[in-house]
């Protein structure tokens, strides 16, 4: 069973202290960044380090571990659980219901596990935290810009799954106890890797969690970001140009972002969403986890492109029912202007156009923006309040 840390207020370190905790830690957060290779069905290197985290949590279960979190979130869990079950009295159990199950049992206890070992190891792992998250962060966008040849995906699946972590993790290094140029050095090299993957979602995504953390700092300070902001953004489009031989934004080229590429997903997407609703409409309690791509009932033999649609079809209105309640009860854990609340939005943003809620950095980076909100809320000053460091 962890024992939480005590708050150290008096000593700041750069560099983490070399701790069990705190190599397992920065493992998994560095991990996350490379998904290859791949061993059978989607496991990678690093699910051997999130199930260590997971079994360390398992015992702690009884004591309601981690407080003022699993309690909550356990009616939507529930909710989702149970829809999936209805959708799977519709057509049996299937290879692909099993393994979407596991991934939604993995994905959630992720969520609970690395709470609870962040916890336990204080600031110090927090550190290590930040560290592995801001060397991924280096080494995914290198991986990217080197491969911009076609639409950068670096060891990801896709372009899509690449540029979603790329918006996870900047929205967390924004206050991760980290030196300040390791800080804005990431943050120079993230934007430039996040437009090479021309990824509207995560373009989405940016825009409802970054823009929630600026509405929600001091005026003045608001003010000053938004001008530098603009100035970087500008630096950053001159980048993407000359790194994309002027591929990047140019209306008629095949990928990026311009109107050719994004009328092209707009109708891809638009023709997913309508037969994900006539799915629906003919099955009203679910066809189980991952069956409009197992079945091929959906244009392409793909996902539904968007999260709410998916479960709808898959899940029933019971499953989306707990997919709502998920989004609330993780809102309402957050501090107003904190990192949790701005990652829920950017989330509920970008699953109006992905399927994202398998993504393993998504409840690993949720939860470490979640222990981060609430140091900063119990008033540990040995945390660094990075955005508004950027305005100063």
């Amino acid at each position: 069973m962890f024992v939480e840390s005590p708050i150290d207020v008096t000593q700041h370190r750069h560099l983490p202290r070399l701790t069990f905790q705190n190599v397992l830690i920065f493992g998994v957060f560095l991990g996350i960044g490379f998904l290859a290779p791949s061993f059978g069905p989607g496991i990678v290197p690093v699910d051997a380090l999130i199930l260590v985290m997971i079994v360390l949590w398992v015992p702690s279960i009884a004591d309601g571990e981690p407080r003022g979190v699993l309690r909550p979130l356990l009616i939507p869990l529930a909710l989702i659980l149970a829809g999936s079950l209805l959708g799977s009295m519709a057509v049996g159990i299937k290879p692909w219901i099993i393994t979407d199950l596991a991934k939604d049992v993995a994905s959630f206890a992720s969520f609970f596990a690395v709470i609870v070992v962040l916890r336990s190891g204080g600031p110090s792992t927090l550190r290590a935290a930040g560290w592995a998250c801001a060397l991924a962060t280096i080494a995914v966008c290198l991986a990217l810009i080197v491969d911009v040849g076609s639409r950068a995906q670096a060891t990801f699946a896709n372009p899509n799954i690449a540029a979603h972590y790329l918006v996870t993790s900047l929205v967390v290094l924004t206050r991760v106890p980290i030196p300040r140029p390791l800080r804005f050095g990431t943050f120079a090299i993230g934007v430039i890797g996040l437009a090479v993957t021309g990824s509207f979602g995560a373009l989405l995504m940016s825009l409802g969690a970054f823009g929630y953390l600026i509405v929600s700092l001091p005026q003045a300070r608001r003010r000053v970001l938004v001008k530098r902001s603009a100035l970087v953004g500008i630096f950053v489009l001159g980048v993407v140009m000359v790194v994309s031989g002027g591929g990047a934004l140019t209306p008629d080229a095949e990928t990026g972002f311009n109107e050719r590429h994004f009328e092209r997903s707009s109708e891809g997407r638009f023709g997913k969403w309508t037969a994900a609703v006539d799915v629906a409409i003919e099955n009203p309690l679910g066809i189980g986890p991952g069956s409009n791509r197992g079945l091929g009932l959906l244009p392409g033999d793909q996902e539904a492109h968007n999260e709410y649609l998916a479960y709808l079809s898959e899940r029933s209105l019971v499953g989306l029912a707990g997919l709502i309640l998920l989004y609330v009860g993780l809102w309402r854990l957050g501090p107003r202007g904190g990192l949790t609340r701005a990652l829920v939005i950017g989330f509920a943003l970008q699953s109006l156009v992905r399927e994202t809620f398998h993504y393993r950095h998504l409840w690993l980076v949720l939860g470490l923006a979640f222990v981060l909100d609430t140091r900063m809320d119990e008033g540990d000053t040995s945390q660094d309040p990075s955005l508004e460091e950027v305005s100063a």
